[in-house]
């Protein structure tokens, strides 16, 4: 690489940069606000889509976006974690400031994401309304959501690309790009849903082609910048080839964190289809609150993004005792969120549901999941914080088996206890996976921490 362009980039992220040198509370907090509001409103995808077809086209096609929403966040959850994945070995190289493999780690996870992108969305295409039928769906609601899903998984590259490019430049040190970009996108994303559905009269339709313009235009913005303002994520044509080492690295980082997030979607999906007995506004109900969730989930997900890139930089550049400053630093701050979420939760959750719907049945169905959950996702913050640490760490493999446990365990208590007390049978099924994680990892990752610290002194 030329040294102008090293430079530059050792301006951005090296051993001067805030990560590295800064206060661990402030350092965190600034970097995880844009990463923040970035989440928030990536979700507003999804919110925004809820709500146009609520108050446009009703009830019907409603349930085909909340039946189809799992399957799409399943899809997803396998692209945008094989990301996060390569997203913690290209922190750490970038606190070691090897530019030279962050350049070939690159061009071997783009092209390899892009390929396995591709046979996910074909797989997609072809399998929608096997996968919606098999759920015990309704007929009449199964063709509603096909529409949207085959529509969806067609533009799913561009969804990709957009959450790649976006993992590469916060892993770089910058955080704020990728929500400037998200920013943008999200409210053309609102003006096109209106403009479409209601305007034009294209139902369901709309609201996915939409869905799929926005993650183009914030794909192509986002490979643009990094093109013009991050030299290590620059390709050249001859640099996207196959190299067997740096392969086996980027696959050993990318498939542990991409399963996780597929199990736990995975687990969601079951745990619909159980519910299906108790009737479609129970689960548009259920689906409803999920989003809401998804919504609270946001700031938890962005301390734990943001803590995961300070630890990998940290450790990637030898200096072990801000790693377990950063981690406790993270646990406090998911502690203090809680504290207020919760509480916003248990107060407002009929009008957080109410959002999406006018229908009486789903608005009460959703309100009893999000108010019972309010300050049980206590144990769902500390997860997230612990599997930030071990993902910062490099721990990839054991988040994955713990994630995968958490999720077993509810499924199973899913089964037993939705015929006996419905929805409040899915929140303890819930939250004893939250308990279980925490039991698995938590008492680990403080002796963990404390080993980091014990090394650095000898």
């Amino acid at each position: 690489m030329p040294h102008r362009s090293a430079a530059r980039l050792y301006r951005a992220a090296g051993k001067h940069g805030a990560l590295l040198n800064g206060a661990p509370l402030s350092t965190l907090l600034y970097f995880a606000l844009p990463i923040i509001l970035g989440n928030i409103f990536q979700q507003l995808y999804s919110i925004v889509d809820a709500i146009v077809v609520g108050k446009f086209l009703g009830d019907l096609p409603l349930a085909g976006i909340s039946v189809a929403a799992p399957i799409v966040d399943v899809a997803n959850a396998l692209v945008i974690g094989g990301t996060i994945g390569v997203g913690v070995l290209c922190a750490q190289l970038c606190g070691a400031e090897d530019w030279g493999r962050l350049r070939g780690m690159n061009a071997m996870a783009l092209l390899g994401g892009a390929v396995l992108t591709l046979a996910i969305a074909a797989l997609g295409v072809g399998c929608s309304m096997p996968l919606l039928r098999a759920q015990g769906t309704e007929e009449a609601v199964c063709r509603e959501a096909a529409v949207y899903l085959r529509i969806v998984f067609a533009g799913l590259l561009c969804c990709f690309l957009y959450n790649y490019y976006a993992a590469m430049l916060r892993s770089c040190g910058n955080s704020r790009t990728p929500f400037v970009i998200l920013l943008v996108s999200s409210t053309l994303h609102a003006l096109l849903d209106v403009l479409f559905v209601g305007v034009f009269a294209w139902g369901i339709r709309g609201v996915a082609y939409s869905t799929v313009l926005c993650q183009a235009f914030s794909a192509a913005w986002c490979i643009l910048y990094a093109e013009r303002r991050c030299p290590p994520l620059t390709l050249r044509r001859g640099e996207l080839h196959f190299e067997r080492r740096m392969g086996a690295a980027v696959l050993s980082y990318a498939w542990a964190a991409a399963l996780q997030q597929a199990v736990v979607c995975i687990g969601r999906l079951l745990v619909q289809g159980m519910l299906t007995p108790l009737g479609t506004n129970t689960v548009t109900g259920y689906n409803m609150s999920l989003r809401a969730e998804q919504f609270l989930f946001c700031f938890s997900q962005g301390i734990s993004a943001a803590m995961v890139v300070g630890l990998s930089q940290n450790l990637g550049h030898g200096n072990k005792a801000r790693v377990r400053r950063f981690y406790s630093v993270g646990v406090r701050v998911e502690l203090a969120l809680i504290a207020a979420l919760g509480t916003a939760c248990y107060l407002f959750s009929a009008q957080l549901v109410g959002l999406f719907s006018d229908n009486a049945e789903v608005v009460a169905a959703g309100a009893r999941y999000t108010g019972t959950m309010a300050y049980l996702y206590l144990f769902a913050f500390l997860g997230e914080v612990i599997q930030g640490f071990f993902r910062g760490l490099g721990r990839l493999r054991l988040t994955m088996v713990a994630s995968l446990l958490q999720v077993a365990l509810r499924v199973v208590l899913s089964y037993l206890l939705i015929p006996v007390w419905g929805l409040y049978g899915v929140c303890a099924a819930v939250v004893s996976g939250w308990v279980l994680l925490v039991l698995i990892e938590g008492g680990y990752s403080i002796q963990t921490a404390r080993a980091l610290t014990a090394a650095k002194r000898e």
